[in-house]
């Protein structure tokens, strides 16, 4: 099954959009936070893909980032969690803001999100926590070998005006997306302030 889409973005609405990719026209299921994440229609977007058979019938789940996909694909074995759920969490959630939730057992947190109850807030903390721990290693080797670089880009965006907990998550998409070789403290600052002012 195809892991992710590459098209040109030709329809968005809060919850679908579709991509034109060789001459097919695909309908996504996706997060506001991914929608947002996107462009303008008619620019070429990717999208890391989650396919779910229901009903003799498939809805693709499409996401801007893997680790966004990966947490959908876990949050959607819980019993109760289904994909309307798992999709408004993301919506308001983002991966290191969701893992903190998790760590911290924030129910209150989960329970102000559309949809989610205080039983099912309750499930997908007791039964996201080992889970989280395995994500949160995983997604983070991309970081831990570039730790110098990234305080020093957030020190750059602190003295621009920034807040870390704000722009975190965006300086480790552009460390996971940029080669090493490419990774100076210039480059990323460059590329971080590009994804924030999309």
């Amino acid at each position: 099954m195809f892991t992710f889409i590459k098209g040109k973005l030709v329809r968005k609405s809060p919850s679908l959009v579709e991509i034109e990719s060789g001459g097919i026209g695909y309908e996504i299921h996706t997060t506001l936070r991914s929608l947002s994440e996107m462009g303008e229609i008619g620019q070429e977007t990717v999208l890391y893909t989650c396919v779910l058979f229901r009903d003799d019938t498939f809805h693709i789940y499409g996401f801007k980032s893997y680790e966004e996909r990966d947490i959908f694909k876990e949050l959607i074995k819980i019993s109760g969690v289904g994909p309307k759920i798992a999709l408004a969490i993301l919506s308001y959630l983002d991966f290191e803001d969701f893992i903190d939730c998790v760590n911290r057992n924030n129910v209150d947190k989960l329970m102000n999100l559309p949809g989610v109850g205080r039983k099912t807030a309750e499930r997908v903390l007791l039964e996201f926590r080992e889970k989280a721990k395995k994500l949160h290693q995983r997604e983070g080797i991309a970081v831990s070998g570039e730790q110098n670089t990234y305080y020093e880009v957030i020190s750059a965006l602190n003295v621009l005006g920034f807040q870390e907990n704000k722009v975190k998550s965006v300086v480790n998409n552009v460390l996971r997306k940029i080669p090493p070789t490419e990774q100076s403290v210039e480059n990323v600052l460059k590329n971080v302030l590009k994804a924030l002012n999309k």
